[in-house]
């Protein structure tokens, strides 16, 4: 199949500006230009050596292990068809049916741009049989709806004649539905822009006439409270619909998609984000980007950009990661990250990446790459196993912790979508065309063919195993241009060099920024380029006393066993993306008895080492005869890994690893007596528990989060027991609440809170009834909590069974 001349545009950050020029249908009324434009994925070629080669073979052979039709089977089972296979398990069962399909199709569509199809054209194959039966679906449809939400047409017409109920990851009682559909639209954007499929453009048009029919009937109010729920980047996909025909209409679709209460402060420069369930909130920030480019809009491109400050800088880790068990936390402290077995999320990286990339186009800065860089070796690539194809969701900072991989027909978590669609897209940020030449971002084994320039380039590089490059020019005739150098900020000032044809070129440049070498280049010119690495270390966000250690833009992480990996390929239950084996104490990892500018030092490389391989010596305590060995975290798998290290003096760890000990041995006798447990005000873990309720909200206080309202219920499980206590931990925030905690129905207690506010948060116990357990059909409870008329139910942060006789 020919492509479509730059239709893969839409992939990249520039793709606006290309389809305003080019639109298919009226022309737009504003024509966005942008100083850069992300090559297509169909000029770029990844070189058959190095890690980014080896992922991107174990993701073809993970979407050849998926099976279409059962991918297919909710969008079947939805417009009235008989799916040809049953439809898969885990979350595709659970909710969340056909988010997964989107992503495959996007995941299909950049694999094949980028010449990483299967041999035979399979991955062709399935991309064009998989739009072909969505459009079967479609035709079924009277007015262009598809999708695989159980239920789906009775909670549109709801929608549509404004009966709403939403909450953060809840629609009218379905698991974020418009989250789900984005992923269908992103997908049929991408199978028609990226791999050029005519019958992907229509049935996603017609989609989209669809959306913006349904939408139109709902006042302003109705949508920003609609938009309370987790709903992907709708505005995003639409924008690119406008983009894609020229219909005004979709603009303004993608407008009223746009979710006010985070987007704005942004756009005043105000950062009110922690708390806010991550992932939730960038993809509304990349389509606040695309519309801010369509629209020349400054002020909002100005809060995007705030936004990608604020997390790329005051909120990610070493490897690029932010997060903790999915949402922001203060950034003033990130010792509960330390703490906890749900580090940073990989869809909030993958999205973070995204954004980078159009804002990027808008502004072509080296601060940019050089965050992308970090994020695709440490996170993107660390996420997939290249030998036993699988991918991560939680990459989890506590020292000896470890990850757990997705197998192919099991896991559908988001991270398992989103991570399909990452290997097809690793040429996309390697280079960019300027209006006067070529940037050169990421140093990559690569070849890229740029028209405009009659040129193919070739990068040959053995990076990050050795620190250099080489840029070979192939040109039909000489011609004049400039190469945009990348100087990373990882190289010192006055260490950067570069030769041509063998000959020093004078560089006028700094760490962090471009160096343009222009001149008539000929066929056959080569750049040499020197990027000396050096190691450094990098504290927390919040600049306490842990530390990651990195060698050049590489986090190193140590191996620390293989010990009680439980879970490490994770079953199809639902929360089994969680490493959920146990937690090594704090007390017992392993510091650093040294300052922060003295750890580089005891950084040692392995002699003779054709990788980056090096030993931590003599600064670790416990000591470690021979030095503790670093490498690469993109690298380690199947083990668990210290990534942060204390750094603390000898005087100052005896009190402290005593402080560890008793706290460590407190939080293993609770979590020892809990039978089963809610993690309030976060997303997973309270679908898991069935959670329902009205007039609710979430947020955090003092870094725990926590829930109100006019009622809300969990439903537990104890296992079994029938000497059963519920433990609620009650926050402070709220007086003159008057409520009821209800099992099964029964009343277990009324409550009157104080009318004086009280500075502690305040833990309760309430026996439940082993008659009640007897009783119940499925062994289960269901905990609500109710409040009487005229009031509400006070901020409860945790909610827990415990043993009956337990302390």
């Amino acid at each position: 199949m020919r492509l479509h001349p730059l239709k893969d545009l839409l992939w990249s950050a520039s793709t606006l500006a290309f389809l305003a020029q080019t639109a298919i249908g009226a022309p737009l009324a504003v024509e966005p230009k942008t100083p850069a434009r992300l090559t297509p994925l169909s000029s770029v070629r990844l070189l058959d050596e190095g890690p980014f080669a080896a992922a991107v073979n174990a993701n073809r052979a993970y979407l050849l292990a998926m099976d279409p039709d059962r991918l297919l089977a909710p969008f079947f089972r939805e417009a009235g068809l008989e799916p040809k296979s049953p439809p898969y398990g885990n979350w595709e069962s659970s909710g969340l049916g056909g988010h997964t399909a989107g992503h495959y199709l996007s995941a299909l569509s950049t694999m094949i741009a980028s010449g990483a199809d299967a041999p035979g054209r399979e991955l062709q194959r399935r991309l064009e049989y998989m739009v072909a039966e969505l459009d079967r679906c479609q035709q079924h449809s009277a007015d262009g709806y598809i999708g695989g939400v159980p239920g789906g047409r009775a909670i549109w017409n709801d929608i549509a004649n404004g009966r709403l109920q939403a909450n953060g990851f809840g629609l009218n009682g379905k698991w974020v539905p418009w989250y789900n559909l984005h992923k269908t639209f992103a997908g049929l954007r991408d199978a028609y822009v990226v791999a050029g499929n005519e019958t992907a453009r229509k049935v996603l048009v017609r989609y989209g006439e669809w959306c913006e029919q349904l939408i139109s009937k709902l006042s302003d109010e109705q949508m920003q409270d609609m938009l309370r729920a987790e709903h992907g980047g709708m505005n995003e996909v639409l924008a690119d619909i406008h983009a894609i025909t020229g219909d005004e209409k979709f603009l303004r679709a993608a407008r009223r998609f746009s979710h006010q209460a985070v987007l704005e402060p942004l756009q005043r420069q105000e950062d009110r984000l922690t708390g806010l369930h991550a992932n939730t909130q960038i993809p509304k920030v990349i389509g606040l980007a695309r519309i801010a480019t369509l629209m020349d809009d400054r002020k909002a491109n100005a809060g995007a950009r705030f936004f990608w400050d604020n997390v790329a800088t005051k909120r990610s880790l070493a490897f690029g990661g932010n997060s903790v068990s999915e949402h922001f936390n203060d950034t003033k402290d990130f010792s509960g990250m330390l703490e906890h077995r749900e580090g940073p999320e990989t869809c909030n990286t993958y999205n973070m990446l995204r954004l980078t990339e159009q804002l990027f186009a808008t502004e072509p800065a080296a601060r940019y790459t050089d965050f992308y860089e970090r994020a695709l070796y440490n996170h993107i690539l660390a996420s997939i196993h290249p030998d036993r194809p699988g991918f991560v969701y939680f990459t989890p900072i506590r020292p000896q912790h470890y990850r757990v991989y997705s197998h192919p027909d099991k896991g559908f978590w988001c991270c398992v979508g989103s991570g399909i669609e990452n290997p097809g897209k690793y040429g996309a940020f390697i280079y960019a065309d300027s209006t006067n030449g070529l940037y050169v971002n990421l140093f990559i084994p690569s070849e890229i063919t740029a028209t405009n320039l009659g040129l193919t380039l070739r990068q040959e590089t053995g990076f990050p195993d050795q620190p250099r490059t080489t840029l070979a020019l192939k040109l039909r005739e000489s011609s004049e241009f400039s190469l945009h150098l990348r100087h990373p900020g990882w190289v010192a000032e006055g260490e950067f060099a570069v030769r041509v044809n063998g000959k020093p070129v004078t560089v006028r440049s700094t760490p962090s920024s471009y160096f343009e070498l222009r001149r008539v280049w000929s066929d056959g010119d080569r750049v040499e380029i020197e990027l000396p690495m050096r190691t450094t270390v990098e504290r927390l966000p919040d600049g306490s006393d842990w530390a990651a250690i990195l060698h050049g833009p590489i986090v190193l992480a140590s191996p620390s066993g293989t010990n009680d990996l439980a879970g490490l390929v994770a079953n199809d239950s639902r929360m089994g993306h969680v490493a959920s084996g146990p937690l090594i104490p704090l007390d017992r990892a392993p510091v650093l008895l040294a300052s922060a500018r003295e750890v580089p030092q005891h950084v040692k490389p392995v002699p003779a080492a054709k990788e980056l391989r090096f030993k931590l010596v003599d600064i670790v305590e416990p000591p470690a005869p021979g030095g503790l060995p670093l490498i690469p975290f993109f690298r380690l798998h199947d083990a668990r890994y210290q990534m942060y290290w204390q750094l603390t003096t000898k005087q100052q760890l005896a009190a402290r690893r005593e402080q560890l000990a008793a706290e460590e041995r407190a939080r293993a006798a609770r979590e020892a007596n809990t039978l089963d447990r809610v993690a309030v005000g976060e997303q997973q873990p309270e679908v898991e528990h069935d959670f329902a309720g009205e007039r609710t909200d979430t947020g955090l206080r003092n870094n725990r989060r926590w829930r109100r309202g006019e009622w809300f219920q969990y439903t537990l499980n104890p296992r079994g027991e029938k000497n059963v206590q519920l433990e609620v931990t009650y926050g402070s925030g709220d007086t003159n609440r008057a409520f009821e905690v209800l099992a099964n129905g029964e009343p277990l207690t009324a409550i009157q809170t104080p009318s004086q506010r009280s500075a502690q948060s305040v833990e309760q116990r309430y026996s439940i009834p082993p008659a009640l357990l007897s009783r119940a059909a499925d062994g289960r409870v269901t905990i609500k909590f109710a409040a009487r008329p005229g009031t509400r139910v006070p901020p409860v942060y945790d909610v827990r069974l415990m043993k009956g006789d337990s302390e």
